[in-house]
């Protein structure tokens, strides 16, 4: 005997509970949600406080939000060689130099450095690169065959009676070259 394989016809749409949307989550002044629901944070990573990004975050009522989640959208943009992160103390977010995996160069020898960390170029460090035989003059690599300018000291002074002796000496030199031109035949 054969068996139907036609499935019935289910023309009636499935019946699903009502659902009510929940209000938005408040929080108290102390950082505690008034009930269950989720909430749109703005993250950061807890040991650098870099800004990660946007999130919904599940928040239960009396609790409050996940460690490196606030509630405030970063309003600073990101910039070359900058990263926003979380100002702990001012409770914002913030500009922050980063260079991080650029070559620094010891000023002291040229020896190379990838640097790892947010913040400023570390004191004895430049971005410029080192190239065999340089030295760092504060600003820049140079070789050592570069000329430094020196700073000359006042022109010495010459007494008079030591001008006039040069005066007679030069005067006594050009009338002995006179003399020897003069004998000699053209």
């Amino acid at each position: 005997m054969l068996k139907n394989t036609t499935k019935p016809d289910n023309t009636r749409p499935e019946q699903r509970p009502e659902t009510k949307p929940l209000p938005p989550v408040s929080f108290d002044h102390d950082g505690f949600a008034s009930h269950d629901g989720v909430v749109p944070c703005f993250c950061h990573d807890t040991h650098t406080l870099e800004y990660i990004g946007k999130a919904e975050m599940w928040v239960s009522k009396d609790c409050g939000l996940p460690a490196g989640a606030v509630l405030d959208a970063p309003k600073v943009r990101p910039a070359k060689n900058k990263a926003i992160i979380r100002d702990k103390a001012d409770q914002c977010w913030a500009l922050i130099e980063d260079y991080r995996k650029m070559i620094a160069y010891q000023t002291s020898d040229g020896a190379a450095r990838l640097i790892d960390t947010l913040g400023p170029i570390p004191e004895g460090f430049t971005l410029l690169p080192y190239f065999e035989g340089a030295v760092w003059n504060g600003k820049k690599w140079i070789t050592e065959a570069q000329p430094i300018p020196l700073v000359l000291d006042s022109p010495p002074v010459i007494a008079d009676d030591q001008l006039l002796a040069l005066n007679e000496k030069v005067e006594r030199l050009e009338s002995l070259l006179a003399q020897v031109l003069s004998e000699t035949p053209a």
